[in-house]
């Protein structure tokens, strides 16, 4: 009866080694883009909240990405060289990957939000005179 459960993998450890919140002697081997209620988000180290909103998943995507690259979040003693390799692998995501990932029409509410819109917003005037 139970011949079809002996080639069977248990992959319940390799669950356990995902973590939202890496510390310094974790082996950081890739980012994985995730959308997730707020609160079950609320120990991840990059998060940003998604609210109904007028702004397109691709868009979206770039703004949540400007954020995780230029977060100041985390303890000054942080290691310089935990948070180039958390960039890095921000960086390695495919663009695609991260817009599905995300949801469509929404606002990004989150520490530093408004000022990487101001700052977007500001990019596009130019030298209009």
């Amino acid at each position: 009866d139970g011949d079809d459960l002996d080639g069977a993998v248990d992959d319940t450890a390799e669950l356990a080694k995902l973590t939202g919140k890496p510390v310094g002697q974790d082996l950081l081997l890739h980012a994985l883009p995730v959308v997730a209620p707020y609160n079950v988000l609320s120990q991840y180290k990059y998060r940003v909240k998604l609210t109904p909103g007028s702004v397109k998943r691709g868009k979206a995507s770039k703004q949540s990405v400007e954020m995780f690259l230029h977060n100041e979040g985390g303890k000054k003693s942080q290691v310089d060289e935990t948070k180039k390799r958390e960039q890095a692998l921000i960086k390695l995501v495919n663009e695609n990957e991260w817009v599905q990932a995300m949801i469509g029409e929404v606002r990004i509410t989150s520490a530093g939000a408004s000022k990487m819109q101001k700052k977007q917003k500001g990019k596009g005037k130019g030298k209009k005179r």
